[in-house]
């Protein structure tokens, strides 16, 4: 198994590289050899085998990908839409789970929920008004509205409906 480090220079790459051509060596051989004699100076630790991922409580490396500019600032805003790490993102790419489906547009949802919303205030009234009008009248002279209530209460369950698919939809375009 490979591990890799990813270490910051501060500068002292020019001077890294010549030291390693004198002894004809790449830089990242010079580094292991340095990092080895130093290693074997310290006193050795058997610790854990490296960071774990807080979410799958499993071991985690770092890998580096060398990407065209254009795929790494893709990566990086898609990983930031679907509001995971840029490193979850390609994992799940890798383990083929589909990548979250596109959002709705966000303005045609909202107007859509919107006029959906307004017909049930509309709705809303008129149930209103014929509660106050059952009231005032004989149970025999309703019987011809049974069938507006039942289309009704069937209207304002296909506005939840529509309703609870936009706010789920909407919910999705927002991250956890």
């Amino acid at each position: 198994m490979r591990d890799r480090v990813t270490i910051d220079l501060r500068g002292i790459r020019p001077q890294l590289q010549a030291h390693a051509a004198k002894r004809q060596m790449t830089a990242a051989a010079l580094v292991r050899h340095a990092v080895t004699a130093m290693l074997d100076d310290a006193p050795c630790d058997e610790g854990g085998s490296g960071p774990i991922d807080s979410a799958s409580g499993t071991p985690v490396v770092k890998v580096t990908l060398r990407l065209p500019v254009a795929h790494a600032v893709l990566l990086a805003s898609r990983a930031r839409v679907a509001d995971v790490s840029q490193g979850t993102y390609v994992a799940r790419l890798i383990d083929g789970m589909p990548v979250q489906p596109r959002a709705p547009d966000h303005t045609r949802a909202v107007t859509a929920l919107m006029a959906s919303t307004d017909r049930l205030s509309a709705l809303s009234a008129d149930l209103n008004a014929f509660m106050r009008l059952l009231g005032r009248t004989p149970r025999s002279e309703l019987e011809p509205y049974h069938a507006s209530i039942r289309s009704l209460a069937d209207d304002v369950r296909v506005h939840l409906a529509s309703a609870a698919a936009l706010v789920a939809a909407l919910r999705a375009t927002r991250g956890r």
